[in-house]
């Protein structure tokens, strides 16, 4: 090429990613100066799938299960709420005080029933400010009264109540001084786990407790020294298979039923991933008796935009149009990263010089292991790729032609990612058996392209290829699953033009690739003895 050609070549080169630079910044701060678009307004809020499984052993006599559903509040949202269950099981929502029912009624019930009960839960944190020279009032309206009272196991009456109130000086003073006190008593109980029910004195005489005992002495406390408290029985939600729920405590003050928990310590507040399902001392499940029951929770976190984030510059609001058109918040995170992690597989590539399947491949795994969580991915994908290996090995002997072959590795990767479901299904490992949710194309390439590079390279080379592969899904999931990298790129959409710059910057590098100063050191530490 002539200079002049070279130097019209560079100045194109330029103004293009002037252009693809200028663009965006000015489109940022228009938003940011013009229209107030603000990153807090776009966060996206995290909703929680929560599944419950209950298996029983039923029999020719009638058969109950119930357990409580979630309510609408100020604090959590439900919504999407579905069940699953035999037809000899009749399912009803009966309202119970304060609480929701689930209930499954009927006979006969078979031996291994399974019933399956789904909601997700859009939750807030809450924090009050309780003023310490708060008074206790003389008077309460009728509804909350009956939290004053005392239960079987919520001792209010009992001597040993009023002598630990007297003790922490709880008994006097302002309300929000009672309450701070009563809450560090019970608070600073040692934490064992119990099975069963521990009552308010059984805490108290152990000095030690669970999250029911020590909810139940807070609640016997507030109630001995006129502040109307009660129990709320509901789940830590955390991804992952449970089957513990947790207790805390709501004190009837100023007018607001404010929470504490004295086992996880959370004073006048609550965090924004504890679901309350029912309210009152109750059993979270009540079922017939003399049938084997059992039951785990599953709960699943994924990411759904703010209204504010939907309401946020309209003209261009890709959020907005994802909900309008009632598609998943997954599948415009898979859509708007994908750019993203090419460009990482372009730098691990271009720049470092890590060998991979392809260009795109390893962006698309990554985009597929999000579905499974980042470990449990890559043992997938290992257990995919490893079956088809030894198929393609088999079948070599066959020498069939190529396109039969690609059929036989398909119906493979297909075979094995069933059997991993199953398995891992059968194992409770849930996110393992999310392998169902990767892409059959992506994974029969991925099996298809590393037996070519172990048949024509060589087994060294394929595993480095292998590994390289590895390493930059690993470097791909890390980005394109960055809160901040979805938030970014999500509210403003116009960032994909620099991305468009740095792949033109990229495709015009000459440099020298990281792993090559790395394999050819000793020549460079020659050269530079030799100067």
């Amino acid at each position: 090429m002539s200079t002049s050609n070279h130097q019209r070549l560079r100045l194109l080169t330029t103004v293009v990613l002037a252009i693809l630079i200028l663009i965006p910044t000015a489109a940022f701060i228009y938003k940011v100066t013009v229209l107030d678009y603000r990153i807090a307004n776009i966060l996206p809020r995290t909703e929680y799938r929560v599944g419950l499984r209950m298996t029983l052993d039923g029999g020719d006599g009638r058969v109950r299960v119930a357990t409580y559903a979630p309510v609408d509040d100020v604090r959590q949202t439900i919504r999407e709420e579905s069940q699953t269950a035999p037809q000899a099981l009749h399912y009803s929502i009966e309202a119970e005080g304060l609480n929701r029912q689930a209930i499954w009624l009927g006979a006969p019930v078979p031996d291994g029933v399974e019933i399956r009960y789904e909601f997700s839960a859009l939750l807030s944190a809450v924090s009050f400010t309780i003023a310490p020279d708060l008074e206790v009032p003389e008077s309460y309206p009728r509804a909350v009264r009956e939290f004053l009272q005392p239960t079987e196991d919520i001792q209010v009456d009992a001597p040993e109540i009023r002598e630990r109130l007297h003790a922490i000086g709880a008994d006097r003073g302002p309300l929000g001084e009672r309450v701070q006190r009563i809450y560090d008593d019970t608070a600073g109980l040692g934490y064992r786990t119990f099975k069963g029910t521990t009552d308010a004195l059984t805490a108290l005489r152990l000095g030690e407790a669970s999250c029911n005992g020590k909810s139940r002495l807070l609640v016997a406390l507030a109630r001995a020294t006129g502040i109307p408290a009660r129990l709320v029985g509901g789940l830590v939600l955390q991804a992952g298979s449970k089957r513990t729920s947790h207790q805390w405590v709501e004190a009837y003050v100023a007018g607001h039923w404010i929470p504490f928990d004295p086992t996880n310590h959370h004073y006048a507040a609550l965090p924004g991933h504890y679901l309350a399902l029912y309210r009152g001392d109750e059993a979270l499940f009540r079922h017939t008796g003399e049938i084997n029951f059992d039951y785990m929770f599953t709960i699943r976190e994924r990411l759904v935009p703010s209204p504010e984030a939907r309401a946020s510059f309209s003209a261009f609001n890709v959020w907005d149009l994802f909900a309008r058109l009632r598609l998943p918040f997954s599948l415009l995170q898979t859509v708007l990263m994908l750019p993203i992690g090419a460009l990482v597989v372009v730098l691990f590539r271009n720049v470092i010089g890590v060998p991979t399947f392809g260009t795109f491949l390893p962006a698309l795994i990554a985009a597929s292991v999000a579905a499974t969580g980042l470990l449990w991915g890559m043992v997938s994908l290992v257990i995919v790729t490893v079956s088809v290996l030894f198929a393609r090995l088999g079948l070599q002997r066959l020498q069939l032609l190529h396109s039969p072959t690609l059929a036989i590795l398909l119906t493979v990767v297909v075979m094995s990612m069933l059997g991993t479901s199953l398995l891992a299904d059968y194992l409770a490992l849930e996110e393992l058996a999310r392998v169902a949710y990767f892409p059959i194309a992506v994974m029969a390439i991925t099996s298809e392209r590393l037996y070519l590079v172990l048949t024509e390279r060589g087994f060294r080379s394929g595993m480095i290829h292998y590994g390289g592969t590895l390493l930059v899904v690993l470097a791909c999931y890390l980005v394109m699953n960055s809160t901040a990298m979805q938030v970014l790129v999500s509210g403003f959409p116009e960032v994909l033009l620099l991305v468009i710059a740095a792949n033109i910057y990229l495709g015009r590098w000459v440099g020298v690739r990281l792993i090559e100063i790395w394999r050819f050191r000793r020549l460079w530490r020659g050269a530079e003895v030799r100067t």
